[in-house]
């Protein structure tokens, strides 16, 4: 099939010079014999398509529709007559009629070509199924970063409420060591000044035990203080000092107070103890001030995150993660997906909207539903992974069909400035011995001139619409540019050649279109080959429609066009005539070129270094 549209290209690529008004010049072979030749080989290809279509109807349906409407429109056309009409008044040398009537004719194949190329609706088609999984692949993005936010808050949530159980847990711990030294300092008030050995070692042991209890205790508060820390100070505040200051610095100040009892205790002077137990009672009760104190900002922290407003958050959330995924299903109904194949990623969105519902009816009842937010996440972040996996895919083919498309496109637009710039040639030739006795051009010849401008002109829409293609792949920087520069360049030559105009400027005009879109087509082909063999063009991870070594040179190129400009310019503008308007004019455009030249550059240059600097980290 690819043979075929192949040739189909190539038959009406080679028509449309001979049915164009610049097509009839003087030396070559007579119109009639052309137009008869253009007839006969149109009538064999349609026979070929009419054939192929009923060949394709069961192996290939696709193709075959394409045939069919091909077909359809030549029919419809009545291209057939057309052309019969034209060879007619050509019979009866009746030739502005005969013009009109092969300009007519050349419009229609131009229209069969692009219907059977069917590339800029499969184009269309492709941007359109891109657009929409990119915004699927946003709203799904959307979802999961509000998901985790909600996750985020319910595991705080959860923390927090860990945090407290921790607080009360340790404010027991001090009320019982509290109780405890209290009662040995009463027991070692009994004793009095002096105290035999065995009297006083028991409550030496006990002051120990307590000791080591309170310092376990101090150990705990400074990991609570610690989280205390993380839960309610802002992630790029100061970090606390490493010396543990509130309640875990009081928790240990009673242990160094206990340990002096101890000792006292040991030495069989409990009066002295006594001292040094009040003072561990006083840094115990202090301790746990301090953990009130935390207790109470765990609580403010806790209601900055109501659960009625976790449950509303959620819900909201699972109803628009259940819109997400319905729209995504009605996606796929009304035919978008060009495979016909489920929307990416649209089961792992389903999937996400029960674990939704499940942690709504959780915070409902006021229990943190960490788990269950965590589960709906990953089934969003797997549906974005797969949504990008797909845009990748659908990049990389339009990619492909964009180079194939502007390949075609500048092939037939060098082949008709060809012809262009060869009429153009012939005109310039003739009109020195054509000029009437006026000395103004015969009307034949304004004609023909007329008719390379519209050539001309048309030529700069076509640049135009390759531009809008590459504007929509939006991955080259230099390329683009150049098409500018091309449709321009076509502008100004239709320009010129309206005022009837074929000599030197014009032609050497055309030569430099003609090098332009021989370098583009040459950069194009040199892609496409490239990627034919498994070569890769990336910049900094992102596929490009064409390497930055290609772009290289055609910067290169813009630059020496520059460089001739200036050249030019200097040999052909004296230095008397430079402060006029016009050398003015011409001064700040090559100004304004060689400032493009410049941004693309350095444009350049960033890629050049991103590009090195992914390589060097994918070391």
């Amino acid at each position: 099939m690819t043979r075929l549209f192949a040739l189909v290209t190539f038959v009406l690529f080679a028509l449309l010079p001979a049915l164009s008004g610049t097509g009839l010049r003087a030396q070559d072979e007579h119109p009639i014999s052309q137009q008869e030749l253009a007839r006969t080989r149109f009538q064999e290809l349609h026979d070929r398509m009419q054939k192929l279509q009923e060949t394709l109807a069961k192996t290939a349906p696709d193709e075959s529709k394409v045939l069919q409407a091909g077909n359809r429109f030549i029919q419809e056309a009545k291209i057939h007559d057309g052309m019969a009409r034209a060879k007619q008044l050509l019979d009866q040398e009746n030739w502005s009629q005969s013009l009109d009537e092969m300009n007519g004719v050349r419009k229609d194949l131009s229209r069969l070509l692009d219907l059977l190329q069917n590339r800029n609706l499969d184009l269309a088609k492709l941007l359109e199924q891109i657009a929409r999984l990119q915004e699927f692949r946003n709203r799904v993005d959307t979802l999961s970063k509000e998901e985790g936010k909600e996750k985020d808050s319910s595991a705080k949530t959860e923390d927090l409420q860990k945090q407290l159980e921790a607080i009360a847990k340790a404010k027991a711990q001090i009320e019982q060591l509290l109780a405890e030294q209290k009662q040995l300092r009463a027991d070692t008030n009994q004793l009095g000044l002096q105290a035999a050995a065995e009297a006083t070692k028991p409550l030496a042991d006990k002051e120990g035990q307590l000791k080591e209890d309170t310092a376990k205790l101090a150990k705990d508060l400074e990991a609570i203080e610690k989280k205390q820390t993380e839960l309610t100070q802002p992630k790029d505040a100061t970090p606390p000092p490493s010396a543990p200051k509130g309640g875990a610095g009081k928790a240990g100040s009673a242990a160094s107070s206990m340990g002096k009892a101890q000792a006292q205790l040991g030495d069989k002077k409990p009066e002295p103890s006594l001292k040094d137990q009040d003072q561990a009672i006083e840094q115990l009760q202090n301790a746990k001030k301090e953990l009130e104190e935390l207790e109470e900002q765990v609580h403010r922290e806790l209601q900055k995150l109501p659960f009625e407003q976790q449950a509303k958050a959620q819900e909201q959330t699972k109803t628009d993660t259940d819109t997400l995924a319905k729209d995504m299903e009605k996606s796929e109904e009304k035919g978008d997906n060009a495979d016909n194949k489920p929307t990416p990623g649209r089961k792992r969105v389903q999937a996400a909207v029960p674990k939704q519902k499940a942690a709504a009816g959780t915070l409902k009842e006021y229990k943190p539903a960490k788990q269950k937010q965590q589960d709906a996440k990953d089934d969003l972040d797997a549906a974005r992974d797969e949504l990008d996996e797909k845009l990748a895919q659908l990049r990389q083919q339009m990619q492909d069909e964009v180079l194939r498309a502007l390949e075609e496109r500048f092939a037939a637009m060098l082949a008709k400035q060809k012809e262009l710039s060869v009429n153009t040639k012939v005109i310039d030739k003739t009109r020195a011995q054509a000029l009437t006795a006026s000395g103004a051009l015969p009307s034949s010849l304004v004609e023909k001139c007329q008719g390379i401008a519209t050539g001309e002109f048309d030529l700069g829409t076509d640049a135009a619409e390759a531009l809008k293609l590459l504007d929509e792949e939006g991955t080259t920087a230099v390329f683009p540019e150049m098409v500018t520069e091309l449709r321009d360049q076509l502008y100004a030559v239709a320009k010129i050649c309206r005022t009837n105009e074929s000599g030197k400027n014009v032609q050497t005009r055309q030569a430099e279109i003609e090098d332009t879109l021989a370098l583009l087509i040459n950069s194009l082909r040199r892609t496409i080959e490239k990627k034919e063999g498994g070569g890769n063009c990336n910049c900094n991870g992102q596929p490009q429609l064409v390497p930055i070594s290609a772009e290289l040179k055609l910067l290169r190129y813009l630059q020496e066009r520059v460089n001739k400009r200036t050249k030019d310019y200097d040999n052909s503008v004296p230095e008397e005539l430079r402060a006029t308007d016009d050398a003015h004019g011409e001064a700040n455009d090559i100004s304004q070129k060689q400032g493009k030249v410049r941004d693309l550059t350095r444009k350049l240059a960033v890629k050049l270094n991103q590009e090195n600097n992914a390589a060097e980290g994918g070391r």
